[in-house]
């Protein structure tokens, strides 16, 4: 089994479609379920596949997002380059943390029109693509596997 994208209910289409493609997402497909309802699919370039599908129902009324939802990570190569890139494109990012330590991933918050909140993440040189079984193995005082 394999997770294969997430998926979130928004209230306007137009405003998140400006919102994630100027994030970096690019729209794959679009399926149309009637009376205004429709799935949008998007991913980044280079992804093979859809990461992110955005559901519009309008007859649902507004987003409540509630308090079961935390955020949605995202792995960025330059982060101060990417926040600036966000920044001109009108988007406000959060400003740079630094949640291990001088050495750990460096974190900006977001939050787009409904409330969402998305991590964008810079992982450290060396570490690989998203969390693994060596990350918690080292913080639990363990050195990592290999």
């Amino acid at each position: 089994m394999r997770t294969l994208h997430t998926s979130y209910r928004v209230s306007n289409l137009s405003a998140s479609l400006d919102f994630y493609t100027a994030l970096g997402y690019t729209q794959v497909g679009r399926v149309d379920l009637g009376d205004g309802a429709s799935l949008t699919m998007l991913n980044f370039p280079g992804e093979q596949v859809v990461t992110l599908e955005l559901v519009h129902r309008p007859d649902a009324g507004a987003v409540e997002i509630g308090t079961g939802f935390s955020h949605i990570p995202i792995q960025v190569d330059d982060l101060p380059a990417t926040l600036g890139r966000l920044s001109e494109a009108g988007l406000k990012p959060g400003p740079v943390e630094r949640p291990g330590g001088q050495d750990g991933p460096q974190i900006s918050w977001l939050t787009d029109p409904d409330g969402y909140r998305i991590e964008l993440v810079q992982w450290p040189p060396g570490h690989p693509y998203g969390l693994t079984a060596a990350d918690f193995q080292y913080e639990s005082g363990r050195e990592p596997e290999n």
